[in-house]
């Protein structure tokens, strides 16, 4: 991918509003999987049905978690820390959710600044290899778990350090990175132009079984709403 500023911003357009279901470290250590949900508008036609992405980060230098309770009324940023033991710690916090939320914000690569209100102390580093990464991703998901009849909410963040990417759909094709940048950017400048392909109907359309990465989020409503 061309790292240029106008490329990166675009590419966070196209990642406003999606989903981060799942974080995973590839066996060897080479990549980085960043499991998604996005909203996706194709030249022609309805919003993809299946908005399933898996963005591929090449070359990871260190990954970091932070899980903080999210209580009504309080700030996840005044919650302490969490402990997360492993990898499959993250991926069973993951799996065990009842409810996600989407990222947004518009800015998510290269700003140190995201991650300011973070311990000294995250829930889970992983250093990969010694030398750092060219590029830095953050996100996070506002989220909750039902245990006994009760709702417990909770914040997961993370970022990854990397030197490059790239974008598959849900059966690890390639998705060139302009398709994948230009049917996200489409979508928001649809969304503003209240084009019809994006009406309430439209967007119930799309969701209905639409296929998800994890059982919980099968049936959520889009982020976007109504125009």
């Amino acid at each position: 991918m061309e790292w240029d500023d106008v490329t990166r911003e675009r590419l966070e357009v196209a990642l406003n509003e999606s989903d981060v279901v799942g974080v995973r470290l590839d066996p060897a250590r080479a990549y980085v999987d960043v499991l998604l949900h996005v909203i996706a508008l194709p030249e022609s036609g309805p919003l993809m049905k299946d908005g399933r992405r898996i963005m591929r980060l090449k070359r990871p230098a260190e990954l970091r978690f932070l899980l903080r309770r999210d209580p009504i009324g309080e700030q996840a940023a005044t919650q302490p820390a969490i402990p997360l033991a492993d990898e499959a710690a993250v991926e069973n916090f993951f799996d065990s959710l009842a409810w996600g939320g989407s990222i947004y914000g518009w800015r998510f690569f290269d700003e140190p600044g995201l991650t300011r209100d973070w311990p000294a102390d995250p829930s889970l580093r992983i250093p990969v290899r010694t030398e750092g990464g060219a590029h830095s991703f953050y996100w996070f998901n506002e989220c909750g778990i039902e245990r006994d009849g009760e709702a417990e909410a909770f914040c997961i963040e993370g970022t990854v350090t990397f030197d490059d990417l790239v974008v598959f759909d849900a059966e690890e094709r390639e998705i060139p990175i302009e398709t994948f940048i230009a049917d996200g950017v489409r979508q928001w400048d649809a969304l503003y132009a209240h084009d019809e392909r994006l009406s309430v109907e439209a967007q119930r359309e799309s969701q209905n079984r639409a296929p998800k990465w994890r059982k919980w989020a099968e049936g959520a409503e889009s982020a976007m709403g109504p125009i």
